[in-house]
């Protein structure tokens, strides 16, 4: 008796199922009220705006989120989990790679702009609700991992004499950018000195692990 013969393999590569109505649903609200948190800061989301935005019902917003607090939580953790940077250009020596990561977020470039300010009312949001801290120290930690690599790359020799140095190096350098951040946003410092202020501090920290590399 012959055996029996195997249907040919495929050879169309398979397609990624398509998300629910309530998935799509709930990610427009989410994106509507991350759009709007980067417009307006949390004190001016409304429930009614983002289903506004959204193009859906009270009631189906209610469906998806409890209340608005819900809402702004979601919303934060959504936005943090899909914080990203524009990749400096890796042609670049390796020390202006990391100026250049750095100063994209003093307000100078729009997108990074957009994204940053959702960040802050995250950072100001945690100070008075732990449920936002979790999604907060996670996108920290791949920022600060992402800075502590280009300071290692640009200093070669830190890691091998002080092998926690780079990473100390790279959480300053960030929180030296939150700062500058929230004055130049709140008008407090131009851009242009931000910038200024940031390649100094940026430039002494470099100067500082080069020697102690030595």
């Amino acid at each position: 008796m012959p055996a029996a013969q195997q249907p040919p393999a495929s050879t169309q590569t398979p397609t990624a199922p398509k998300p629910s109505k309530a998935a799509s649903t709930r990610a427009a609200i989410l994106g509507a009220a991350t759009e709007l948190l980067s417009e307006h800061g949390v004190r001016g989301v409304t429930v009614e705006a983002v289903a506004e935005s959204a193009d859906v019902s009270l009631g189906l917003l209610y469906y998806h989120f409890e209340n608005r607090q819900d809402l702004i939580r979601a919303a934060l953790a959504e936005a943090l989990a899909n914080y990203a940077y524009r990749r400096p250009s890796t042609e670049l020596p390796p020390a202006e790679r990391l100026r250049a990561a750095l100063s994209q977020h003093i307000g100078v470039d729009a997108e990074a702009a957009r994204q940053d300010r959702v960040y802050a009312e995250a950072m100001r949001a945690a100070a008075f609700d732990p449920a936002i801290r979790p999604a907060l120290a996670q996108t920290l930690t791949g920022w600060n991992g992402g800075m502590t690599r280009l300071v290692t790359a640009a200093v070669p020799g830190l890691a091998e004499t002080h092998p926690e140095a780079a990473a100390e190096a790279a959480t300053a350098l960030t929180a030296l950018v939150d700062g500058l951040q929230q004055r130049v946003r709140s008008s407090l410092l131009p851009a242009e000195r931000g910038l200024e202020l940031l390649g100094l501090a940026t430039g002494a920290v470099l100067e500082g692990g080069a020697s102690d590399a030595d």
